[in-house]
């Protein structure tokens, strides 16, 4: 078992020893069958890993690696959240997706808005991969693709919406 297997198997066990359920609360999600789908939740679970010992994929059910990976580029090289651009992998997304073939102004959207950020113009990853060669030990490091302003055109509001990057020792 992988050490992110082991992290996750303890989160897991974390949550469902120490979380919060909501039942009986009014939850916004539902099943199929329109019963409530109640969780048990857990606020500010925050895990780590050390990359140069092994990058975090769990091996404790099957992963369609190249599926992962290509939904991974889809958000990170900014195809503006058009579904078709997955291919393979489109189908889970397909509930989101609008009559334009967007999931609306999320991830790829917000990864790729141009800010100025006073040395330069760019956008949110071209901003990271500028900081990490130029100023490697700075502790602004983020993307995020959580913008209140577009809140109401995103179709799904990201799961996955923020990153911190961090230089030590010269290892990312």
């Amino acid at each position: 078992m992988s050490y992110a297997d082991q992290v996750f198997k303890d989160m897991c066990r974390d949550i469902i020893d120490n979380g919060v359920s909501t039942e009986g609360e009014k939850v916004r999600p539902v099943w199929e069958d329109g019963t409530s789908a109640y969780t048990i939740k857990k606020f500010g679970v925050v895990n780590r890993y050390d990359l140069s010992k092994e990058f975090p994929a769990l091996t404790l059910r099957t992963q369609a690696f190249k599926g992962v990976v290509r939904e991974l580029l889809w958000m990170w090289q900014k195809k503006s959240n058009v579904v078709d651009d997955l291919g393979k992998s489109a189908s889970i997304w397909r509930a989101w997706e609008g009559e334009d073939g967007t999931i609306g102004k999320t991830y790829g959207y917000q990864l790729g808005k141009v800010s100025d950020y006073g040395y330069g113009k760019f956008d949110q990853v071209d901003n990271l991969i500028y900081l990490l060669k130029n100023k490697p030990m700075d502790r602004r490091m983020i993307t995020t693709m959580w913008c209140p302003q577009d809140l109401n055109e995103m179709n799904l509001p990201p799961c996955v919406y923020e990153t911190l990057w961090d230089v030590t020792d010269g290892k990312l």
